[in-house]
């Protein structure tokens, strides 16, 4: 009789007011956690081409962690989610770290500490180059630099705000010379713009300096030189980098965007690290299930080659 009593109470207060109440509260509270998760702790990235196959491959669903811990304790040759200065995503490794000098052949060779890595198809590096990567509080010497390293110089005085004008000469050895030369190169079927030669990339102003040296008479090297210019028209000679640098790139070489265009990703652009657990869980039951399935008998044709 007791226990009689004591299941009609149990039954009275699972279906009292009070306990619906707190199974509402309890579903709300843990559809608020999971979407607290899913905005502000992951997030599920599509890879939606095949620019870091074979690590990661085209259509798969990546975790992405945004926690400011995990871009704080990111790593070299680990892979990181990252936003381009037009907004636009990406998903890349990072091959070198603020601090790291990269080394990069004219083959697409990478060598970045004990890193060694190559791009597959590389067309972007038309001769080697070493590259170093900035940190946060380091200054970078304008003269200093090589010319891959003042596109990026640039890219990160466009990002930290400082106001700039470049003015361009052309040298042929230690003499200056006419830069109206430059309107007479072409880079591919066009002719170039004396209005475009300040911020051309380095590989096409190696072109245009290859063009001019054959029609000089002479052997002296031509160089195209910029000055950088502040809004009070004094030379700037040093930045001064406010934020750590990250080289990002692609497994795959040709028709990828990485570091090699946008030059540098400063640590605010990183978005999250990428999470590998729920992809080892993932082929771990893949892995059990696997073993339950019976793999189908495979027919013969007439020729004795078989077929699904």
């Amino acid at each position: 009789m007791a226990s009689l009593k004591h299941t009609v109470k149990i039954l009275q207060r699972k279906n009292s007011k009070s306990h619906v109440f707190f199974l509402v509260v309890l579903l709300v509270m843990a559809f608020a956690l999971a979407l607290s998760v899913r905005y502000y702790v992951v997030e599920p990235i599509r890879m939606v081409n095949a620019s870091m196959a074979p690590r990661h491959k085209e259509n798969s669903t990546i975790w992405i962690c945004k926690l400011p811990q995990c871009i704080d304790n990111v790593r070299k040759n680990e892979t990181v989610w990252a936003e381009l200065r037009n907004q636009e995503t990406l998903v890349r490794k990072i091959i070198a770290m603020p601090g790291d000098t990269l080394k990069v052949s004219d083959k697409g060779r990478v060598v970045s500490g004990k890193l060694k890595f190559r791009w597959k198809g590389e067309i972007a590096f038309i001769e080697s180059r070493d590259i170093y990567v900035p940190k946060a509080g380091d200054t970078l010497y304008w003269d200093k630099l090589n010319d891959v390293e003042q596109d990026y110089a640039i890219s990160i005085m466009h990002e930290q705000g400082i106001p700039f004008s470049i003015k361009t000469t052309l040298w042929q050895g230690d003499r200056e010379i006419n830069v109206e030369h430059i309107g007479s190169t072409k880079l591919g079927n066009r002719q170039v713009s004396l209005q475009e030669i300040d911020l051309l990339p380095w590989q096409d102003r190696i072109l245009i300096e290859l063009q001019i040296r054959q029609s000089e008479p002479g052997n002296a090297p031509i160089k195209i030189k910029r000055e950088l210019f502040d809004s009070d028209s004094s030379r700037i000679e040093k930045i001064a980098v406010q934020e750590d640098c990250y080289f990002l790139a692609c497994e795959r070489g040709g028709h990828c965007v990485d570091s090699r265009e946008t030059g540098f990703f400063t640590k605010s652009r990183l978005l999250g690290r990428y999470m590998p657990l729920p992809d080892k869980v993932k082929a771990s039951v893949m892995r059990h299930v696997g073993k339950f399935i019976v793999p189908k008998k495979k027919k013969q044709n007439q020729d004795g080659q078989n077929r699904s």
